[in-house]
């Protein structure tokens, strides 16, 4: 039986996070040994971690001796394949010091050159960018496999990182369908009343995900379209945000609504859901909105390039400005079948990325590696 640990910091609601989750609980049992080490045992995922799972994490948060307890249990646990979703230094350090013989994986979720260049992260400034970009051309070199969710992911790995080719495993983020089908039929409380189109959207409250430009396309929208808009998700920009939406004249169209465990019910009574990200890895709740059978506009980038097939099963705006947005946010709203057209695109398109399917892919990495 092989032996495979994922780690990660937490499961603190990121898509990196619910993919670890969702891979290894959909490993096949009977060929895995499955473990999943974190720094810290928090987030709202650690209840979706399966019964069958070895969840382990150091009792304390201890940043100085994150790496020898982590080297401790890989010494103990003596696994095959090490699967690090973030904190990738760390892990490689701790293999070090275990003396693992363990492939090492690392899961990238973002092109790491539009990562460094995010506001939201202290590797922005100058000096600690140029520090990280030598400790990633330590250390992606040295993993057996670099799994990317998307083309463009990989892409950027191999031009600035001195990955090679060979390494990258192109693997998308799962989705659990099942779970969404079970999901969508929980009602919501207070139930949504009748009224305008709805429009929802999800992510981090986060500079990467580029709400000023949502705001700005809403306020364009309205001179054509009433809608009502839902904003799912918390994050350290949220009174910015609640600033820009009022300023706007917006304050009685769009809802923050902070996170919540089961976005897709609401996702699945949206007219249309917008994604307005400065780039994007992957786009999980895209291809989540689109199991819902909603009809998805987003702006261009690797991630939503790889998922949404222009016209087919969404609408893909190269423009990321306010105008572009709000055009294609009305074309959808103002006709009834190209709704119905891209909402079947949006099913069908789904299904390739259920979590069995994602699973056996990364199986199929792990065979290679250990053979």
């Amino acid at each position: 039986m092989t032996r495979v640990v994922f780690v990660a910091p937490s499961l603190n609601g990121g898509g990196a996070e619910r993919a670890a989750v969702t891979v290894l609980n959909s490993l096949d049992a009977s060929a895995y040994a499955r473990a999943l080490y974190l720094f810290r045992r928090e987030g709202p995922y650690l209840r979706d971690v399966a019964a069958g799972i070895e969840l382990t994490s150091p009792d304390r948060d201890d940043r100085i001796a994150r790496v020898r307890r982590l080297a401790e249990f890989l010494r103990a646990w003596r696994p095959d394949i090490v699967v690090s979703f973030l904190s990738y230094f760390s892990v490689l350090l701790a293999m070090r010091l275990a003396r693992s013989r363990a492939r090492f994986v690392i899961n990238q979720q973002t092109p790491l050159s539009a990562f460094l260049t995010d506001r939201d992260y202290a590797w922005r400034k100058p000096v600690r960018r140029r520090v990280f970009e030598r400790v990633a051309r330590f250390v992606y070199p040295r993993a057996d496999a670099v799994v990317a969710t998307s083309r463009g992911v990989g892409d950027d790995l191999v031009e600035h990182f001195d990955v090679l080719p060979r390494a990258i495993a192109t693997i998308p983020n799962p989705v659990d369908l099942a779970a969404i089908a079970r999901a969508i039929a929980e009602p919501i409380d207070p139930p949504l009343a009748d009224g305008p189109p709805l429009i929802v959207t999800a992510g981090r409250l986060a500079e990467a995900k580029n709400f000023p430009l949502l705001v700005g396309a809403l306020r364009r929208l309205k001179q054509t379209y009433p809608f009502r808009a839902l904003v799912l998700g918390t994050g350290e920009l949220e009174s910015d945000i609640r600033r820009r939406i009022e300023a706007a004249g917006l304050a009685s169209d769009v809802r923050l609504c902070g996170f919540q465990s089961n976005p897709w019910k609401y996702m699945a009574r949206a007219d249309v859901f917008v994604l307005t990200s400065r780039y994007e890895g992957f786009g999980n709740v895209l291809v989540e909105a689109m199991a819902c059978g909603t009809p998805v506009v987003a702006t261009a980038s690797p991630g939503t390039r790889a998922i949404i097939e222009d016209g087919v099963n969404g609408m893909i705006v190269d423009r990321h400005d306010a105008d572009a947005v709000a055009a294609a946010l009305g074309r959808v709203l103002g006709d009834r079948e190209v709704r119905a057209r891209l909402a079947r695109g949006a099913r069908q398109s789904a299904a390739a990325y259920d979590a069995p399917a994602i699973a056996a892919a990364y199986e199929r990495l792990f065979l290679h590696l250990v053979a």
